[in-house]
């Protein structure tokens, strides 16, 4: 074994034991945790708020994302090209700022907000909030991974797709998103469990309603780690299971891939 590779399984093995460290360690205490918190009315309604709402943020962003992603993939244009960069902006603004910025347009002296509040309904310190917070913290994940996706995707899928007789909707959806599915997949598993995360934009625009992000964060104010543990395993869980979906579509793609996946050229002979 040379020094370059005993250097690099170093290195990579430092990363991975900090990385896989705190994980040990809350599985090692499990057998201390007062479990029974997990079904405190506060806990449960945190968490189920967290799910709602992570679930119709990723959704919003699927939606609105993908033929954002899309149209970023697909053009050669300078102009087009400054959506990427607009794109990552939330992910170069520290969460807590994104809030900040957030209130600044949806507060509630706001003109947006003051039109919210006349028409029977509030932008902030509500489940609209929490959801605004989300979406902008988030988006990113899924539209910089899904046109980092469709950009792999040979566009002469595309034209076979057209050629064969499919709009360009049916084509987007039946041939562009499946062959992209692996980085779209990863990009809303990580939308997905960020939004049920995140805490510095929820903070300041929503604080009330509590997601679970907050709820354990005055958890901690009041108990430290023994009331905050148990929140944290069953967000743990979640985290793991929405790995596992990933690794899933990655596994099933590349399955289909293999099994069933026709060249442009043979498909349209094929037709003849």
């Amino acid at each position: 074994m040379s020094l370059f590779t005993i250097l690099i399984l170093g290195l990579a093995a430092i990363l991975v034991i900090y990385t896989m460290l705190p994980i040990v360690g809350i599985i090692l205490r499990i057998d201390t945790l007062d479990l029974t918190s997990l079904l405190s009315s506060q806990t449960t309604s945190a968490m189920m708020l967290s799910l709602e709402t992570a679930t119709a943020s990723t959704a919003i962003c699927i939606v609105l994302g993908l033929p954002l992603a899309y149209l970023i993939a697909r053009s050669n244009s300078q102009a087009v090209q400054l959506l990427r960069v607009a794109t990552a902006i939330p992910l170069a603004i520290p969460p807590l700022i994104s809030g900040a910025l957030l209130l600044n347009i949806y507060g509630e002296d706001s003109p947006l907000g003051l039109m919210a509040q006349h028409a029977g309904f509030r932008l902030t310190q509500s489940t609209i909030g929490i959801v605004l917070a989300q979406v902008y913290v988030i988006s990113p994940f899924v539209v910089l991974t899904a046109s980092a996706g469709i950009e792999k995707v040979d566009i002469n899928y595309e034209h076979a797709s057209r050629i064969l007789g499919r709009g360009p909707a049916l084509t987007f959806l039946t041939v562009t998103i499946p062959l992209a599915a692996k980085e779209i997949a990863a990009g809303i598993s990580l939308a997905w469990i960020r939004a049920i995360g995140e805490f510095g934009a929820n903070v300041m625009v929503a604080y009330n309603p509590k997601p679970i992000s907050i709820q354990l964060w005055e958890y901690n104010a009041l108990g430290g780690l023994k009331l905050v543990m148990p929140g944290v395993l069953i967000v743990l869980v979640f985290s793991f299971a929405s790995i596992a979906f990933w690794f899933w579509v990655m596994n099933l793609r590349g399955h289909r891939r293999k099994t069933s996946l026709v060249s442009p050229s043979e498909q349209y002979h094929d037709q003849d």
